[in-house]
């Protein structure tokens, strides 16, 4: 189930974590675009975002979902001066009770709905499913900027 799959995200960040240098966190592939521990930070406030969805689709009836500016939180939160390892804790903290409050809900839980405003009426499952994608996608963005960023590295010494 995808539920728990959520909980591989935390462990395949770590590990980057130990092996990328910690100059790679921070640098930025181009001026507009996150650095990794931008992206890792985004990744724990947008698991408050998806903790309060949760909750609300569960204890409420058919809730209006919030949204948020991803971008204006990144420049408020200074998500570049987190330092890696605080920006994982979080994460794996804020992920660890969306997983607590999800591990217990029936399949008719699964199937309770709000309203998001951009995509209509989502259940609980269709929530955990984007969860699920959202995670994957930003691993992805940070496993390609780090390795991008060691390629370079790699190539300088080289030349």
């Amino acid at each position: 189930m995808q539920i728990k799959a959520l909980v591989e995200t935390a462990p395949r960040v770590a590990q980057m974590l130990r092996t990328a240098a910690p100059e790679a966190w921070v640098r930025r592939p181009r001026p507009e675009v996150w650095a990794p521990v931008e992206v890792l930070a985004h990744l724990a406030d947008a698991e408050l975002v998806f903790g309060l969805r949760f909750r609300l689709v569960l204890t409420s009836e058919r809730p209006a979902l919030p949204r948020f500016d991803q971008g204006a939180l990144a420049v408020r939160a200074r998500y570049l001066d987190w330092p890696p390892e605080l920006a994982l804790e979080r994460f794996r903290t804020r992920r660890a009770e969306t997983l607590e409050l999800l591990s217990s809900c029936s399949a008719v839980e699964l199937e309770r709905v709000g309203v998001h405003p951009l995509r209509g009426e989502v259940s609980v499952a269709d929530l955990v499913a984007l969860a699920l994608a959202h995670d994957t996608d930003h691993v992805g963005q940070i496993r390609g900027r780090l390795e991008f960023q060691d390629f370079a590295r790699r190539d300088e010494g080289e030349a």
